[in-house]
């Protein structure tokens, strides 16, 4: 009987960046008054499905005039300033069909709670104090291949970042031989900064990300949106990038874990058949005779020192990788008793380990190609 593949959905955040001069042709797609889509997955018969938690007044290039003029907003015009950005959140459409969606239909309750809970996060991420004072556009497509939400925004700040320099104990500030001040430091080494209250707003990208964290905010949006929505409904956060936050010891000790249970795992492929004659001779499809032992041996301890990480790895399934263990752990007086054949297998018997290796690489191959190519189709809509 086949097992039963189970499809993991993903949460998808997508953040980009726009100059001025897109204003009016990113408004005209996201708002559907453009006669011409430039997006082919536009299906034309289900626009009237799309809704909106905002929409802009007389064009997007209108809203942003009217948004600068009502938060009095200073803006540096170049031909590489970021005058506005957006944000998809979306999943694969499978995600979305077990929340009960059909393409074409009204969609279902579900699904229109979740959008909610999405708008509300961006809206505590990036909306100007938690308000959609700054934003642009905000809209569920039901119109293309996979339902999202879409939301253009202008990054407004009204603090700005100042260094906070080191000073001596009668107070005055230090200075270096060339007589400048010398920024204070964190316990790490990094200079620190405060921010303070600037005389009207401005409209900054870079200053708007650096308060939300810097090089690890988008990392942290993603971590945010995890713990706030999307494993309320389901999804997964995805892999896990370099600016992944941490925000607790506890979380980095069980990465480090998981990382060296995979590198264990890895190791252990080259003798996956030996692991299928122990598990063929535990489900009684082939017994403990001296014959095929030196394998049932062989994978026996392959197998106890993966159940034996793996213990240490996931709560989840800590019950139950722990009664697996002590199953296994009974195994180990008969290792014990034939444990010369252990060193038979790898003394004599080489040419069997690289036969199996050979086989593993070629099954690996296979599932990368297997996982690539689910991994593109969950991702495109």
């Amino acid at each position: 009987m086949p097992k039963e593949v189970k499809i993991i959905s993903y949460q998808v955040i997508r953040v980009q960046k726009f100059t001025k001069n897109s204003l009016g042709k990113i408004g005209a797609e996201t708002e559907r008054t453009s006669r011409n889509n430039r997006n082919a997955d536009i299906d034309a018969e289900r626009t009237p499905l799309n809704l909106y938690f905002k929409k802009s007044t007389n064009g997007m290039n209108a809203e942003w005039k009217s948004i600068v003029e009502k938060t009095n907003a200073t803006f540096k015009d170049t031909k590489k300033s970021v005058a506005f950005e957006g944000i998809i959140v979306t999943s694969d459409k499978t995600f979305f069909e077990n929340l009960g969606y059909v393409q074409g239909e009204q969609p279902p309750p579900k699904i229109l709670e979740f959008f909610n809970d999405c708008y509300k996060f961006v809206l505590r991420e990036v909306g100007y104090h938690g308000t959609d004072k700054n934003i642009l556009s905000a809209v569920i497509h039901f119109d293309e291949t996979t339902p999202h939400l879409q939301l253009y925004y202008v990054p407004i700040v009204d603090q700005g970042k100042k260094k906070v320099y080191a000073k001596g104990s009668d107070g005055k500030v230090l200075r270096n031989e060339k007589g400048s001040p010398i920024q204070a430091k964190d316990v790490n080494g990094k200079g620190l900064y405060e921010y303070n209250a600037l005389p009207s707003p401005k409209i900054c990208s870079s200053d708007f990300w650096e308060q939300r964290g810097g090089q690890v905010s988008f990392g942290n949006l993603q971590d945010d949106f995890y713990e706030q929505v999307a494993y309320r409904y389901g999804l997964d956060r995805g892999e896990i990038g370099s600016n992944k936050k941490h925000t607790t010891k506890y979380e980095w000790e069980m990465k480090k874990l998981e990382e060296k249970k995979n590198t264990l795992t890895e190791e252990l492929k080259p003798l996956e058949e030996y692991l299928k004659a122990f598990e063929d001779a535990i489900n009684g499809k082939k017994p403990f005779f001296k014959s095929g032992l030196e394998k049932q041996v062989v994978g026996l301890i392959a197998k106890y020192k993966l159940l034996e990480q793996e213990k240490k790895t996931t709560d989840k399934d800590r019950e139950y990788l722990f009664n697996e263990l002590q199953k296994y752990e009974k195994q180990l007086p008969e290792l014990q008793r034939h444990k010369e054949f252990l060193y038979f297998i790898h003394q004599y018997a080489p040419d069997k380990l690289r036969e199996a290796k050979i086989v593993a690489n070629e099954r690996k191959e296979e599932m990368e190609l297997s996982t690539k190519r689910k991994f593109n189709s969950f991702y495109k809509y």
